[in-house]
């Protein structure tokens, strides 16, 4: 009699997988965010508000724990970003582009903070008081008031009024009526505001000069980034010995505007600090006056060792071309806060 042999068990049920995600586009199946066929992203703009909006400003500031790792070799150690990103280095930092950008907005916005909150004004002395009165005092003069160039709507400088909006209009033939009423329209804006800023008691020309300061803090960053590429522009021909790309130019005139973007921090930081120490602590004066000293003296050694390490040559010849950068540089800067102070004006 043979043994009875018992039926092997049945081997378990494998759940069934759930199929691959594929792509909505190709059809391909997907091993991440990205098609790797297509390249089209998994997310589109067809899901929550502010998931849209954390994408964006990640795209465009995309500032982490790299911003740390980034913002000391910017302003302590002269061409370390870019000679790392040359390298091929980049993970560890924020992007060169990303950075100016950030620290562009960063920047103006404090600058305007500033300007607003009143902290860019002089430290003002205490009238002097009898019984808790203070006693304003002003120098006696007889000497007749002023002449005012820009009251009545004219703009008159001594020699006879050289523009009025119905008299004496500013008129080119060749260019069409809108464009010549335009261009009077600016020119009206910026004799009001000069008139402003030369008429009234101490207080209304103070406002209206504060007024033509934020007007320059927000027209200053267009200018700047305008003169960014023509900075990388300057240096690839100054450099044009050296076979070097016009982007790896770019990339250091972005990391030299970044650094003073961080440097014009500093600066804003010490003015707040100094508007609301000194007033309580005097003796801190001289402290405050030797660290702006030495914020500006380190912005032009800073640039002086940037260009020295990146490029690479020698003493006489990096010297020569410091000097001659920074006076072209300086006058195209001149020129922009000129176009800048005339937007101001004008109220474009």
């Amino acid at each position: 009699m043979q043994p009875e042999i018992s039926p092997s068990p049945a081997p378990p049920e494998t759940p069934t997988s759930a199929p691959p995600e594929t792509c909505a586009n190709c059809g391909t199946p997907l091993q991440g965010k990205y098609c790797y066929a297509c390249g089209q992203p998994v997310n589109g703009l067809v899901r929550h508000f502010g998931s849209v909006m954390s994408d964006i400003a990640d795209s465009v500031l995309n500032v982490d724990e790299r911003l740390f790792r980034t913002i000391g070799p910017l302003y302590f150690q002269p061409g370390k970003l870019t000679l790392d990103y040359f390298a091929g280095k980049r993970a560890r930092y924020v992007t060169p582009f990303r950075m100016v950008f950030f620290l562009a907005i960063v920047a103006f916005f404090a600058a305007q903070f500033t300007v607003r909150a009143g902290f860019s004004r002089p430290v003002s002395f205490t009238t002097p008081r009898v019984d808790g009165v203070a006693i304003h005092t002003a120098p006696a003069s007889s000497a007749p008031p002023e002449h005012n160039p820009f009251a009545d709507g004219n703009l008159d400088f001594g020699w006879g009024v050289i523009w009025n909006r119905d008299t004496k209009p500013f008129k080119v033939g060749w260019l069409p009526d809108a464009a010549n009423d335009w261009f009077n329209d600016l020119l009206g804006n910026a004799q009001v505001q000069l008139n402003q800023m030369n008429s009234g008691n101490y207080a209304q020309r103070n406002d209206a000069a504060h007024k033509f300061m934020l007007g320059m803090f927000s027209a200053a960053p267009t200018v700047l980034f305008v003169l960014l590429p023509v900075f990388a522009l300057m240096l690839k021909i100054f450099y044009v010995f050296k076979r070097r790309l016009y982007m790896e130019h770019l990339i250091v005139a972005m990391h030299s505007h970044a650094f003073l973007m961080l440097s014009m921090l500093v600066i804003i930081a010490l003015t707040v600090l100094q508007k609301l120490l000194l007033p309580h602590a005097g003796w801190l004066a001289v402290p405050f006056g030797l660290l702006f000293a030495a914020v500006w003296i380190w912005i032009f050694v800073y640039l002086w060792l940037m260009q020295k390490r990146v490029y690479r040559q020698g003493w006489f010849m990096t010297n020569l071309k410091y000097w001659c950068l920074g006076f072209c540089y300086s006058f195209l800067l001149l020129i922009g806060f000129v176009f800048v102070m005339l937007l101001s004006l004008t109220g474009a």
